[in-house]
């Protein structure tokens, strides 16, 4: 097999020997010890092509020493053992050169550093990255480091010269060059390339007249046609850099892995590679999914460890990953406005209330006086100036419009209101509510929302004219939890007063309710009372207005260490990543809670209805305590709005929304049922049969059946999870069946058949 040029070339003397003259000229440092047979274990660093794999088996020749080759690319551990074992049965000194010594691994690395300090080997390597990144300090630390420079333009010319010698001479047939401009730009400074190039160009061009002209057309239409299509240190190795960082920002990673591939076949060292991704982690994605960062730093270390070839996966983990997150360069932007900033206005003074006062003299100087602690203040948080008075209310950061983002907008705004121009413009606000609702029934201190009626609003107690009404209601919710979260309910309402001539109804109720959530331990037993004072008013008693209030004990226990689960929905979304803090050691709390609630119906017939109504729950804000502190309940604002409306005499349509608020969560869920029913008078339904679908906004799309038998009725509703961020449960849902029974149908005055607000919870 015809050798490379390059390796038919290579010197066999010192003179011989081009470029580096730093080190291998006359009197040089490394000439002298080579010279001088006094070899230490060495390394060289430089580009590719300059000489480092040359100099190593020249120093092979010129020392009487037992000469060992491996290349870091396909060698490991077992391969340095096996020359460390023939070494030491050797008597002569044995050198061992390691080509790209930084693609060695730790442990690869530190299979060699015993037999280095002992002697048995001296070592050369050869490395095109920084070693004091790419080699451990215990091995640097033995080695001498020698920096080899790039090939200058005459040390190009000379090895040229010599390459166009030995060609005319084996070619019988005279090479003139009449461009060397070409050659050299291809070659990027690498004698490899640049022999590999002039080889191929020789071959490929017919002589003329026994000559061979090449010129400058000549050498770029032949290297165009032959060299490989990645080049690590040529214009090709910027372009496809440039690609892959682009396909990542482009949100595109069938192109980001496939640019990856490009690289890695071409021999890009996959540090660099991943080093650029934990630059794009930042600057082009950042705190809309702060994420990124961690795992792109985690991505470096594996490289770092393992290497070749097997570093690829965690490299196309990671590069898919950073493709797929949502982008935002807000911080890349901040710092570099922060930096024009400075530039512009130069060494401005810190204010006088944010210095640090450790003096006496500080402290008259007005050092640290007026300074408020944000931890002392409701929010932890305080309006006061961090900036110099001069750029007071700057704004350098700008959340960019993504689910993360948008929060820390809200946030921000809610803090510093107009300051920093925080605007909740209609974009980004829409953004903000598309992005950020979802159903607070994720939030386990509400899961009972929906099977406790008087949670939704205690005035509807006994609304119905007095009907004595019993159910029980069993929920299956599946979040992302493995085990499913149970909830069971029974309650009994209806009217325990009611005069007819001053059309009024008192009515009271009764709840039991009890959670089991697997994944979390968490367990719930409640037990409400609620009454209401129910007004029937206008012609007809058509108009009816309602006023509640419920109170009850509820006894929690859940498991301290996920009791905080609320933390891994950050931002509107689950992110399982987030560690669950164990704030606190006694987990169970007994407390109090109670509600009001308020409600309007309206009946213009025998047939339609239209109501709307609304309660705050946790009127009493409890504290739910523990040993290391409490966590006290925010307000909860419900508000509900639905209708009967009459297509037919045998057809109705049942349009709701409900809203709920408990404050950065919040709720809304939307549709309609359709009921077909038969009537057994103007005032009695034989039966009826309906369903309808709902929207629970960013979270799940409710599915809803029910049957009426005269006094039974069976719901049943499934929720499935179409949320955008509960991916790890999406297709998931919760299935809810309900039965209610109604005791008793004494009327004050019955006008149609009014929707129950608890038919879809």
């Amino acid at each position: 097999m015809q050798k490379p040029l390059a390796e038919i070339l290579r010197p066999h003397s010192l003179d011989q020997y081009v470029g580096q003259e730093h080190l291998m000229g006359k009197g040089a440092v490394l000439r002298n010890a080579i010279e001088q047979r006094n070899i230490q274990s060495m390394i060289f660093w430089g580009p590719p092509g300059v000489g480092k794999t040359t100099l190593a088996l020249l120093i092979a020749e010129l020392v009487d020493a037992d000469f060992f080759l491996l290349s870091a690319i396909n060698s490991g551990v077992k391969d340095i053992r096996d020359v460390i074992e023939k070494a030491k049965k050797s008597e002569k000194k044995s050198l061992l050169f390691i080509d790209e010594i930084h693609r060695f691994s730790k442990s690869q690395q530190d299979s060699l550093l015993g037999a280095v300090e002992q002697g048995i080997i001296t070592l050369i390597g050869a490395t095109t990255e920084n070693p004091s990144f790419e080699v451990i300090s215990p091995l640097l630390s033995r080695c001498q480091v020698y920096v080899l420079k790039s090939l200058s333009r005459e040390n190009l010319e000379t090895i040229l010269g010599t390459a166009v010698a030995y060609l005319s001479e084996q070619m019988s047939c005279k090479i003139e060059i009449e461009d060397t401009e070409a050659l050299l730009r291809i070659s990027g400074g690498d004698a490899r390339k640049l022999l590999n190039a002039i080889e191929l160009v020789a071959w490929m061009t017919k002589p003329v007249d026994g000559v061979i002209h090449v010129t400058h057309q000549q050498v770029v239409h032949v290297i165009q046609q032959n060299l490989a299509l990645y080049d690590k240190k040529g214009e090709q190795h910027y372009d496809i850099i440039s690609a892959f960082i682009k396909s990542m920002r482009g949100s595109d990673p069938n192109a980001a892995v496939y640019w990856m591939a490009r690289m890695l076949i071409g021999g890009e060292d996959p540090l660099f590679i991943a080093r650029r991704m934990v630059i794009l982690a930042s600057e082009d994605i950042g705190n809309a999914n702060p994420n990124a960062l961690l795992l792109a730093n985690n991505c470096f270390q594996a490289v770092n460890v393992i290497g070749m070839p097997e570093a690829r996966i965690p490299l196309a983990q990671t590069a898919i990953y950073l493709a797929s997150s949502p982008k935002s360069n807000a911080s890349y932007m901040a710092i570099e406005r922060a930096y024009s900033l400075v530039k512009q206005t130069g060494d401005l003074p810190v204010p006088l209330h944010i210095r640090n006062a450790p003096t006496k003299l500080m402290k008259e100087l007005g050092y640290h006086k007026n300074y408020q602690y944000a931890h002392d203040f409701e929010h932890n948080f305080v309006n006061q100036e961090f900036l110099p008075d001069a750029i007071s209310g700057t704004p350098l950061y700008e959340p960019q419009n993504n689910p993360r983002e948008n929060e820390l907008r809200r946030y921000l705004k809610q803090c510093w209101k107009e300051k920093y121009h925080y605007v909740m413009l209609l974009l980004v606000a829409l953004g903000f509510f598309f992005s950020l609702n979802r159903a607070s029934a994720q939030n386990y201190h509400f899961s009972q929302y929906y099977t406790q009626p008087a949670a939704m609003n205690p005035a509807l107690t006994g609304a119905y004219d007095g009907i004595i009404r019993a159910g029980l209601t069993q929920r299956t919710q599946w979040l992302s939890v493995t085990v499913p979260y149970l909830t069971f309910g029974a309650s009994v309402d209806g009217a325990i007063y009611r005069n007819n001539r001053k059309q009024t109804l008192i009515g009271a109720g009764l709840s039991f309710n009890g959670d089991k959530a697997g994944d979390l331990n968490y367990t719930s037993l409640q037990a409400v009372g609620s009454v209401s004072l129910i007004r029937y008013i206008g012609r007809r008693n058509r108009h009816k207005l309602g006023l509640g209030f419920y109170g009850g004990i509820i006894n929690n226990a859940y498991n301290q260490y996920a009791a905080r689960m609320d933390e891994q929905y950050q931002h509107g979304y689950y992110d399982p990543t987030i560690p669950i803090h164990d704030l606190f050691d006694n987990t169970r709390q007994l407390f109090f809670d109670c509600g009001i609630g308020a409600f309007w119906s309206f009946s213009p017939n025998k047939t339609d209805n239209y109501q709307a109504g609304m309660s705050v729950s946790h009127l009493n804000q409890p504290k739910e305590v523990f040993q290391n502190g409490f966590l006290q309940l925010p307000l909860r604002w419900t508000t509900h709005a639905l209708a009967r409306i009459s297509l037919s005499s045998n057809l109705a349509l049942e349009p709701s929304l409900y809203m709920s608020w408990q404050r950065r969560f919040s709720e809304y869920t939307f549709g309609t049922n359709i009921e077909y029913f038969q009537k057994k008078n103007s005032y009695t339904t034989l039966f009826s049969l309906g369903g309808g679908i709902f929207y629970r906004w960013n979270d799940a799309l409710i599915l809803d059946g029910f049957f009426d038998w005269q006094n039974l009725r069976i719901g049943i509703s499934y929720d499935v999870n179409v949320s955008r961020f509960f991916t790890a449960t999406s297709g998931r849902g919760a299935l809810e069946v309900s039965i209610t029974y109604i005791f008793r149908k004494k009327r004050i005055t019955r006008i149609g058949k009014e929707p129950c607000p608890y038919d879809l919870m």
